[in-house]
């Protein structure tokens, strides 16, 4: 290989037991994963629903993208930027052992070989089959530690963007497995009671039924003050108007305000189960789609109806829950239904299709706070466009209505949705007004803004 080629391999325990997935491969000029051929045959989830190891044999999956991870691979990784809690973490850890990356690819990959294993969903990435051998054979749980004036300082610096030494907590926990998005988030195990103070690495074999694996979430006070109290308060509007919702605990780490959100991607016997982002989705079959916020709402419904690969057995279920989403989305005040906050859970058993739509997770009402105060970050049922035969832009009803019909759900099916919703969120302003850590002027902000949007959509229920 050339001084700029590397190579990677991919593992998975989703089937119980840690078996090779396949290769990964980076040139100067494109990213090729292929899988073994053992594994084509041992009917497992593969790299992803779009790549089926049974339909899709020992063909490589090549992304052409100088420079760049293919987006299924990107997904392990925290993301970038001033924010990037977990990064500055792992990059602390790569410091600690003599490693500084230089920002760009040879930083990605150098995190993708420190923590892209043990995160969310069953892909794992190693530098090597010793390497993944040595990590799958530690399978007894880590033990419980409790979040002390050592760790908590370290994590309240950490959220505060201080340029804090993390090495307390590294020293506590270790390279913790990523997960994405700008909130500060770990991925910790606690007592089978529920939140107590003690937390954990991620368990990596058989669940022993003495631990919960969650995703651990800290407030960033300064700014988004009382975002802990508005996310379990959108779980909770969720789990009312009939969505699966994870079980989470309100917590506090060292006077800073926390949420522990159970993880839906374990089965019952500690085994991973696929999950996949709609961002990674599109993005692994579609050059226009380079970022979450690309595409619109729509673009997820075609796929959903693909004659080419089978994603999910009920499509039309599928549908339904998406325009649900949305309208919730709408009522709620989220603002941030974007394609990471959509994603598909289990199915491919080597062949595609089987997946559904997760259980719903950072439903957070954004629009509390003048930074987000977006309708929705991604485009649907043409909202605020002229189109032919219309004097006036589409108003926020009819895009609804048009985000219906464009996935094929009938009139009366969107009113008895759109009724339901409404009814989920009819008692809203009494509950944000209930919120004690939200300060009164983003209350009156997300109370004014749901009594809007909840005026537009009535009458078309």
């Amino acid at each position: 290989m050339a001084e700029q080629d590397h190579l990677a391999v991919v593992w998975t325990r989703a089937g119980g037991t840690p078996v090779r997935m396949g290769s990964l491969y980076v040139s100067d000029t494109e990213a090729r994963f292929q899988y073994t051929e053992p594994f084509v045959d041992a009917h497992l989830p593969g790299l992803s629903l779009l790549y089926p190891p049974r339909l899709f044999g020992l063909r490589p999956v090549v992304y052409r993208r100088a420079g760049r991870l293919h987006p299924r691979f990107q997904a392990l990784l925290p993301p970038a930027g001033r924010h990037a809690f977990l990064r500055h973490l792992l990059l602390a850890a790569l410091r600690a052992r003599g490693v500084t990356p230089a920002p760009g690819f040879a930083e990605e990959w150098a995190l993708l070989l420190l923590a892209g294993h043990g995160g969310i969903g069953h892909v794992d990435c190693f530098a090597d089959d010793a390497a993944a051998a040595a990590w799958y054979a530690e399978t007894r749980p880590a033990p419980l530690v409790e979040v002390g004036p050592r760790m908590g300082a370290t994590l309240r610096d950490l959220v505060a963007w201080l340029d804090a030494d993390a090495a307390p907590l590294l020293h506590l926990l270790g390279p913790t497995p990523t997960v994405g998005g700008a909130v500060p988030k770990l991925l910790v195990a606690i007592p089978q009671g529920g939140w107590s103070g003690e937390v954990a690495m991620p368990s990596r074999g058989a669940a022993t039924g003495e631990r919960i694996e969650v995703v651990l979430k800290l407030e960033r006070t300064v700014v988004y003050p009382g975002l802990v109290e508005l996310e379990a308060m959108a779980l909770a509007v969720h789990r009312d108007a009939g969505f699966a919702v994870p079980r989470f605990w309100v917590a506090e780490v060292a006077g800073l305000p926390a949420l522990a959100v159970e993880r839906f991607d374990r089965d019952l016997a500690g085994n991973p189960i696929p999950l996949e982002s709609w961002f990674t989705l599109l993005a692994g079959g579609a050059r226009d789609i380079a970022t979450p916020y690309d595409g619109s709402l729509e673009r997820i419904g075609r796929a959903l109806d693909t004659p080419r690969l089978t994603l999910v057995d009920d499509p039309r279920e599928a549908k339904r829950h998406l325009f649900l989403r949305l309208v919730m989305a709408l009522l709620t005040g989220n603002g941030d239904l974007h394609l990471d906050n959509l994603a598909l859970l289990g199915g491919d058993r080597g062949a595609g299709g089987g997946a559904r739509f997760s259980p719903v997770y950072d439903p957070t009402p954004m629009r509390a706070y003048s930074l987000h105060d977006l309708l929705t970050p991604l485009p649907f049922g043409d909202y605020g466009q002229q189109v032919a035969g219309q004097e006036r832009p589409v108003g926020l009803a009819a895009a609804v209505a048009r985000f219906a019909a464009a996935l094929g759900i009938r009139r009366d099916e969107q009113a008895a949705l759109l009724a339901s919703a409404l009814t989920a969120t009819a008692d809203y302003p009494e509950r944000i007004a209930a919120l004690t850590r939200l300060p009164e002027a983003n209350k009156q902000r997300l109370q004014a803004i749901a009594r809007e949007v909840r005026a537009q959509l009535a009458p078309a229920a």
